[in-house]
């Protein structure tokens, strides 16, 4: 049922999500410092791809560095993520019941973001 109840959730941020980025101008897209472009990509993304993103950086010991990340950066890693051919190998693992380690995920394409973040992070 879990399954049925997540892919419901999806749908309906998704559909929210769209409605309410159909509706910004591009003045309002400007006001924080998007094009209309990206405005665009963002409506387009898989629902719980920032999700994602937020679950693999705690893998990779990065969760409190990734708050930091510029929001262009951040849109970037987004991007990768949102095309990446290992998305269910990925959801299996994150959402799983176990954490997985980082060497269960080295296929994540950002994985070399999340280590420099975390790296990043301990060095200050």
């Amino acid at each position: 049922m879990f399954g049925f109840d997540r892919i419901a959730n999806n749908l309906k941020t998704k559909l929210t999500s769209r409605r309410n980025l159909a509706a910004l101008t591009l003045a309002d897209a400007a006001d924080f410092g998007a094009t209309g472009a990206e405005v665009s990509q963002a409506a387009r993304q898989r629902t719980d791809v920032l999700e994602r993103v937020t679950r693999m950086s705690a893998v990779y010991g990065a969760e409190a560095a990734l708050q930091t990340v510029r929001r262009h950066d951040l849109f970037g890693m987004t991007q990768t993520c949102d095309r990446c051919p290992h998305e269910r190998k990925c959801a299996r693992l994150l959402y799983g019941a176990s954490k997985p380690c980082a060497k269960h995920v080295n296929f994540c394409p950002n994985a070399a973001e999340y280590v420099a973040l975390r790296d990043a992070a301990h060095a200050s």
